[in-house]
């Protein structure tokens, strides 16, 4: 059953890298305003620079052998030792680098000690355009070697592409897709565009899945974060939207969320939106920005390591370049709060990662042509708690 939203607008003052943009509104799906929960978030917070000298990465992923490992764009996979910052270079990929698209998401094999496989989402060329892949490959000897394609033919384009990857607590991959700009493409069931996927660990359907497909939810424009939340199981999504309604859902099994024909809320802000939501069984989102503010990387942070934050979503934002932190209610199914992090700080976030001893890591996108100038190479910045070690 579909609910119907009021939503009230929060103005939140945003900085790009060009300046001050007219206040986007965070909308929330409660019916009150949502105020940050604390008056300075970052206060009692050290940002350290762990690793510089980067060229847009994209994805950041703690590894099975205690290595936090990211994903450049143009193709590279490294290892950073999150205590000394040291960084070995263990593949480079050939891939199609353009706008968006390139190398992407990456996830680990739930039983790595015993096999040792990464997977990896890319684009390349496909005649004369762009398709996206899922690929595996060995961790063996300190490199990745024996690549195997397991998806292919996922249409793709300079952007719209999504695409992160996750290992739910089921055992099977999930990996998002944007539309790749057919936007009717979303809500066709025969495509993998606008979609999550849930794949098993060979890159099949997963048993189960509800249209006897590799599709596990349909109705998505561009998704690029991706996590579950360990306490309830529920698996969250973060959106960017054209240029109003950026989203993060809570994602359901045979879910339609809506797009092209539904943008946030079921509010009545496009035309027929409402009519669509009534005949249709539309899963709304918890949080909504507008205008976008490029909501990007997800994590889930379930530490008391840094002082209020257990129980929270962390995402990183593009144009609004900032980390916001989103609390979730007790059953994990809302958002009751919501703090502006660093805005402005560090230039255009791509992805954030929570370590499990609770510390966090942010990777900046400045080199992607979009915001800072090309001098000011990109960075994954370590945030704890001042004082702590």
């Amino acid at each position: 059953m579909r609910t119907r939203c009021t939503p009230t607008p929060a103005a939140i003052l945003v900085m790009t890298a060009c300046g001050v943009v007219a206040s986007p509104a965070v909308v929330r799906a409660t019916p009150q305003q949502a105020a940050p929960s604390t008056p300075n978030p970052a206060a009692g917070l050290l940002v350290e620079t762990l690793a510089s000298g980067l060229d847009t990465p994209w994805d950041l992923a703690w590894g099975p052998d205690g290595a936090i490992w990211f994903t450049e764009r143009a193709g590279r996979v490294s290892r950073v030792d999150p205590e000394t910052g040291a960084i070995t270079v263990v593949a480079e990929i050939a891939v199609h680098e353009r706008g968006e698209a390139g190398l992407m998401g990456m996830a680990f094999h739930p039983d790595f000690e015993q096999e040792p496989y990464v997977y990896l989402a890319h684009s390349y060329a496909a005649g004369n355009g762009i398709e996206n892949r899922l690929i595996r490959m060995r961790y063996e000897g300190g490199r990745l070697t024996a690549r195997e394609t397991l998806v292919d033919g996922i249409p793709g384009r300079g952007n719209h592409d999504g695409s992160r990857l996750v290992v739910g607590p089921d055992g099977f991959l999930y990996m998002t897709m944007g539309d790749a700009g057919n936007r009717p493409a979303a809500q066709d069931l025969g495509s993998l565009s606008g979609k999550v996927l849930r794949l098993t660990l060979d890159g099949a359907r997963a048993p189960g899945n509800p249209f006897g497909t590799r599709v596990y939810s349909y109705g998505h424009r561009n998704p690029q974060g991706i996590v579950f939340n360990p306490e309830t199981g529920d698996l969250y999504v973060a959106e960017h939207g054209p240029s109003t309604n950026d989203e993060v859902m809570r994602v359901t099994m045979g879910g339609d969320h809506g797009w092209p024909s539904v943008h946030g809320f079921c509010d009545g802000d496009v035309a027929d939106e409402e009519d669509y939501c009534d005949d249709n069984d539309v899963v709304e989102p918890l949080e909504v920005w507008t205008p976008t503010v490029g909501i990007s990387g997800l994590d889930y942070y379930g530490s008391d390591r840094i002082p209020g934050w257990n129980g929270s979503l962390l995402a990183t934002s593009l144009r609004g370049a900032a980390l916001w932190r989103l609390q979730l209610s007790e059953d994990g199914r809302s958002v009751v709060s919501t703090d502006v992090i660093y805005r402005g700080d560090y230039g255009r976030l791509r992805d954030v990662l929570v370590s499990p001893d609770g510390e966090v890591y942010i990777a900046t996108s400045n080199e992607d042509g979009r915001g800072q100038p090309a001098s000011d190479d990109d960075r994954i910045l370590k945030i704890t708690r001042r004082g702590v070690s």
